[in-house]
């Protein structure tokens, strides 16, 4: 008899949903919407043949090949496009490398550590990102995110330099790549802003239930990576927004002189012409000041 006209034994039927159902909520990437339709649809076929007390064989989960494979061609996609977006700068380019930089991690390497190293909790943030964006992210000082970014589009003066490198002597980061880290962040364009006192709102954030499933504001370097990706795509998130910052090396988003870090896309006047450009600034947690259109873009990341 066929093997895959062979009924299969419950426990086996289990399995294989769980990986189904594993695939579509916690791998998610941008699946072609007829890969999409396939697989909504074969787990709704299985479904309704396990309540009918019907025989469930073998090819019933043949559209999960299809969804591995469409998935490993998603993250494939992806990593190319975090791996080209960090050589604005020469931030990190593989074939023109800086002697002392650490190598970046192969695809296989951010797929198995995808696979192993994230949180059931952090599967479930990725999942409920509207637009998850991978970042393979240097450990390095920000001079040289901003560089990259500057490739792309310049930096307005204001970037708090001061700041930035009081941060990087915190978190204990040299001018050489000494690691990586990976995860996703959320990269739809526009997320919903808010207004109030900047204090109460830090707080409701870091209270959502997403926060304490293993979110986290987006690190300087992060978001100057984000906006790099999407300047080269054309579609420049938070524009007219500003983006809380978590500071590298700090668990809590404000800083020890009641500052945060923001960054965002604003329209600057440059010789009398209204140009778009990536601005990041500092807000001072004053509670008798109220700010508006606030943004609180997150994302999960582990070392490799």
């Amino acid at each position: 008899m066929d093997k895959t006209a062979q009924e299969m034994q419950p426990y086996k039927i289990n399995e294989r949903l769980a990986v189904a159902e594993e695939l579509l909520k916690n791998e998610k990437v941008k699946l072609p919407d007829d890969v999409l339709a396939n697989a909504l649809e074969g787990l709704r076929k299985i479904k309704e043949k396990l309540e009918k007390r019907l025989p469930v064989y073998e090819n019933d989960f043949d559209f999960v090949k299809e969804l591995e494979e469409a998935i490993k061609t998603g993250l494939h996609y992806q990593y190319n496009e975090a791996i080209k977006s960090l050589r604005g700068g020469n931030l990190y380019n593989s074939k023109n490398p800086i002697e002392g930089d650490k190598k970046a991690p192969t695809l296989e390497e951010v797929t198995n550590a995808i696979k192993t190293k994230f949180t059931p909790e952090q599967r479930e943030v990725i999942a409920q990102m509207k637009k998850p964006v991978l970042i393979v992210k240097p450990i390095t000082t920000w001079k040289r995110f901003e560089k990259n970014l500057n490739s792309i589009t310049e930096i307005h003066e204001n970037t708090r330099e001061r700041e930035w490198s009081y941060n990087d002597i915190r978190a204990s980061v040299t001018d050489k790549i000494t690691g990586w880290e990976v995860g996703f962040a959320e990269g739809e364009e526009k997320l919903e802003d808010k207004r109030g006192n900047l204090k109460k709102l830090i707080d409701e954030w870091e209270n959502e239930p997403i926060a304490k499933k293993g979110a986290k504001l987006l690190t300087n370097n992060e978001y100057m990576l984000l906006m790099a990706r999407s300047a080269k795509k054309g579609e420049p998130i938070d524009k007219g927004c500003s983006s809380i910052l978590k500071v590298e090396g700090k668990d809590k988003v404000a800083d020890g002189d009641r500052r945060v870090s923001c960054g965002g896309w604003m329209v600057n006047t440059i010789g009398g012409k209204h140009i778009d450009k990536p601005l990041f600034h500092g807000y001072a947690v004053d509670p008798t000041i109220t700010y508006g259109k606030i943004v609180f873009r997150y994302g999960v990341m582990i070392k490799i």
